[in-house]
């Protein structure tokens, strides 16, 4: 659907990054439309929308932006009954004005969903399967639903330096360009071609606001380091256009896990492989 995924795996046809720019207000306005506009682009002409949402800026951003437009939308959120995430979901959401959908998941239906991707993918890759398995759940869910469309941040943390990876690149003086740059380029190789085969199994197609054409070059030709800070903060930029947006500040500024963590999905999946009850 977005036109970053008329590019190969390659990467072939993103803009080239820039990184020089300052965020000026006017700037930050652009990103903002830019962003928006994206996610009417994927919404369009859908009635039923799902989101992957774990209560992080992105998905939370993503969802409070596509209450602007007319589709009846679907918030699918993974996770143990005590994650971090679960605790969360039902705030946010209700913050949002819009309903989760949680689904709680244990030992065995980890175990079980860890068997049917690895099947599906023939792939003995641990973090390929694991980052598959939450696509896998909510595709399955969303096609019960009757939901083709799945909205997901995917791109967030390559676009707006968000790993912790990005922060000690800065921190140590590193060539954050060209990292972010290279995750980028091989971002639908990596993690996305996978995920999309995956949506697919369940008859379901994932869409990617972040990965506009015109959200990328933007972002892109910001200066990266404007992301971080030596106090450790991340996506400080995208912080900026979730205000002028009008996200929530609690939705702003929660601290966020990556999904497997968030969700308790690798602390389950690490013990059953200690247990050697997945390979």
């Amino acid at each position: 659907m977005n036109d970053v995924f008329g590019i190969s795996s390659k990467g072939n046809g993103l803009p080239t990054p820039s990184f020089n720019r300052e965020l000026t207000d006017s700037v930050k306005k652009e990103l903002a439309d830019a962003f928006i506009n994206s996610v009417g682009k994927c919404m369009h002409g859908v009635d039923r929308i799902g989101i992957m949402f774990s209560a992080g800026i992105d998905s939370a951003l993503i969802a409070y932006t596509a209450k602007r437009f007319k589709s009846k939308l679907f918030l699918y959120s993974v996770g143990t009954e005590i994650s971090e995430d679960m605790r969360y979901v039902e705030k946010f959401a209700g913050k949002l004005g819009l309903n989760s959908k949680k689904i709680i998941i244990g030992e065995k239906d980890v175990i079980d969903y860890y068997r049917k991707v690895q099947s599906l993918l023939e792939e003995d890759n641990f973090m390929k399967i694991e980052l598959a398995i939450p696509v896998f759940i909510c595709s399955l869910h969303a096609h019960e639903d009757g939901v083709e469309v799945i909205l997901t941040g995917s791109g967030a943390e390559e676009l707006f330096a968000g790993y912790n990876r990005h922060l000690q690149c800065f921190l140590s003086g590193g060539d954050l360009r060209k990292m972010l740059s290279d995750e980028l380029r091989g971002l639908y190789s990596k993690d996305l071609k996978n995920a999309e085969f995956i949506a697919s199994v369940n008859h379901c197609e994932l869409r990617y606001p972040f990965l506009d054409m015109r959200v990328i070059e933007l972002a892109t030709s910001l200066k990266p380091e404007l992301n971080l800070s030596k106090q450790g903060e991340k996506k400080r930029i995208l912080k900026a256009v979730s205000r002028e947006i009008g996200l929530p500040e609690d939705a702003v500024e929660r601290p966020k896990k990556a999904m497997q963590y968030g969700s308790g999905m690798h602390k389950l999946l690490i013990r059953a492989r200690r247990k050697s009850l997945i390979k």
